[in-house]
């Protein structure tokens, strides 16, 4: 048996990444858990923006923003920067992340942050109250000691120990444990057969 919950956004986990947008002083951060890879070819990553939100506006005026992915220590940051507005506030001041200088658009990405991308918005979308933002990933950029070669990726998720959200309970967590390697753990399923 199955209880029917109704229409829900309860999708699990979702990482809680801090977006830059903005320049220089004037660079702001939000918290959005709206966001997921559009496609991988070319690399592009989807965000969705509140149409009121300061965040929409600045990243109208460069058509740029930064996707960096805290690790799970920074939740309370995090949590700080999705409750604040930018337009009265100075989040990096606040919050004691520090800004640097992107390689490839104008809004820094974070230090503290292990896994940072560098997006160019190439379309956005209306979705009732948001405005679905893609942007194309222009730059990669991961902690030198979380990197790790014999990875695929290139470097090592539990060392990055990326933060995620629970939205329907509004709960953050971290990942847990790796349990196999995709393309390859279905494959035991073909034997039994």
């Amino acid at each position: 048996m199955k209880k029917q919950l109704g229409p829900s956004d309860a999708i699990f986990p979702v990482p809680a990444a801090l977006i830059v947008s903005g320049i220089k002083e004037k660079a702001n951060i939000i918290t959005l858990a709206w966001i997921g890879v559009a496609s991988s070819t070319p690399p592009t990553i989807g965000i969705s923006v509140r149409k009121q939100r300061y965040t929409l506006e600045l990243i109208r005026k460069t058509g740029e923003f930064s996707v960096n992915f805290p690790g799970a220590s920074l939740y309370k940051q995090v949590d700080y920067c999705g409750m604040t507005t930018g337009r009265k506030t100075d989040k990096f001041k606040e919050t004691q992340l520090t800004p640097i200088e992107s390689k490839k658009i104008k809004p820094p990405i974070i230090k503290e942050c292990p896994y940072n991308i560098e997006c160019r918005v190439s379309k956005e979308i209306i979705i009732g109250d948001y405005i679905h933002i893609l942007g194309e990933v222009l730059e990669s950029h991961v902690d030198l000691d979380k990197v790790d070669n014999s990875k695929r990726a290139g470097f090592d998720m539990s060392k990055i120990d990326p933060l995620v959200y629970f939205a329907q309970a509004r709960e953050y967590w971290r990942v847990g444990e790796k349990l196999g390697d995709s393309y390859s753990v279905g494959n035991q399923i073909k034997k039994k057969s």
